[in-house]
């Protein structure tokens, strides 16, 4: 029975019986797993914030290794992020990254960049460093480290390096396709060089420095249609958040 430490941020938290929750962690150390709390609904515990999802813990739990339920022994809070709950649009947004998280990534998944990126996008969005170009930015990064990064460089037919103008996008082969393989092949839009370029740059752009980052003016909606029609393909639904964020969005 080996006993666990790592850092880990609450992507959710469920009830398990009527004493009990059921938390699902990222951590640092481990990738995602899931732990059961005991007597973590009880009125009289203490440790109730640090199972509120985007909680950023120091955790200790234990069990077998590469089992896939643990016993949560220990928890502290490192970073509760409070300035995202106190505004919906901020929270709605960090929702979402904790639920695509927990829909891509598997159980066990040590990609210690994926744990990094949720970190450092709450972290950006809770300085409110372009909201917009942040939803962005970790759909494309998240794909990129879970190992469904879009071929934006060659065809995903032919393997032609892509050219100016327009190019196809085909959501489902998670690339571009050339001129000439749009007339024989399908694919989902045409895409400007433009936007393709700025593309490429959120797939290298360290998240933290994403505020020296500006979408040019009318590039915003194309940049934000790819990005998350490339997460629909991959994930085959909406989560539940998605909706509230471009709501938000319209009253703002």
């Amino acid at each position: 029975m080996g006993l666990y430490n790592t850092q880990a941020i609450v992507l959710r938290s469920i009830n398990l019986s009527e004493t009990d929750k059921l938390i699902t962690f990222m951590t640092q150390r481990y990738g995602k797993i899931k732990c059961v709390a005991k007597g973590a609904r009880k009125i009289k515990n203490r440790s109730h914030a640090a199972h509120l999802p985007l909680t950023l813990l120091n955790l200790i739990y234990f069990g077998k290794e590469q089992q896939t339920l643990y016993r949560l022994n220990h928890s502290d809070i490192v970073e509760s992020f409070q300035d995202l709950r106190d505004d919906f649009s901020k929270l709605y947004t960090a929702v979402y990254f904790a639920e695509l998280v927990d829909a891509m990534v598997p159980e066990a998944d040590q990609e210690v960049g994926i744990y990094d990126l949720l970190v450092d996008s709450l972290r950006a969005l809770q300085q409110d460093n372009g909201r917009h170009l942040l939803l962005a930015l970790f759909e494309l990064r998240l794909l990129d480290h879970a190992g469904y990064r879009p071929e934006l460089n060659q065809c995903v037919y032919c393997r032609s390096l892509a050219g100016g103008g327009w190019v196809g996008f085909a959501f489902r082969r998670r690339g571009i396709v050339c001129d000439p393989c749009s007339r024989q092949h399908a694919f989902d839009l045409r895409v400007t060089a433009g936007t393709l370029s700025y593309l490429k740059k959120l797939l290298t752009l360290d998240i933290r420095w994403s505020a020296r980052l500006k979408f040019p003016k009318g590039l915003e909606e194309e940049i934000d249609r790819v990005s998350h029609r490339l997460i629909l393909a991959q994930v085959g639904r909406e989560l539940k958040s998605y909706p509230f964020i471009k709501a938000m969005a319209n009253v703002g």
